[in-house]
């Protein structure tokens, strides 16, 4: 399954960008790049990556994760993923990526992890 993005609001000021499918090098992954970098000129901070139904990750999306979190933080903000149980969340604590970026199970416990 190619990836998909949807991008919707929790609360004025977090955004949250769900993330569905396979995320892998190519097309797909600069998509959500492009986002990324679109959501920081339009005045985001606070950026949830919703990762709970990513079935693949390779080490393109994990270095995506990465960049994202890197370049809001440079902006002065900052990424929280969501990954439930499985392969994804097992690959963000194997390359721990979450020594970068705070991972949470739920939507719900990313965005209290802004407050």
């Amino acid at each position: 399954m190619p990836v998909q993005i949807v991008e919707k609001h929790i609360d004025p000021d977090i955004t949250v960008v769900e993330v569905s499918g396979r995320l892998a090098l190519g097309r797909d992954s600069q998509r959500l790049e492009a986002l990324v970098e679109e959501l920081i000129q339009r005045g985001s901070r606070k950026l949830v990556l919703d990762m709970a139904n990513v079935e693949y990750i390779d080490s393109a999306g994990i270095g995506l994760v990465a960049l994202a979190a890197g370049k809001l933080k440079e902006a002065g903000g900052r990424c929280v993923v969501v990954a439930a149980e499985g392969r994804v969340l097992h690959m963000l604590n194997v390359t721990q990526i979450n020594s970068i970026v705070t991972v949470c199970g739920t939507p719900q416990a990313a965005a209290a992890a802004f407050a």
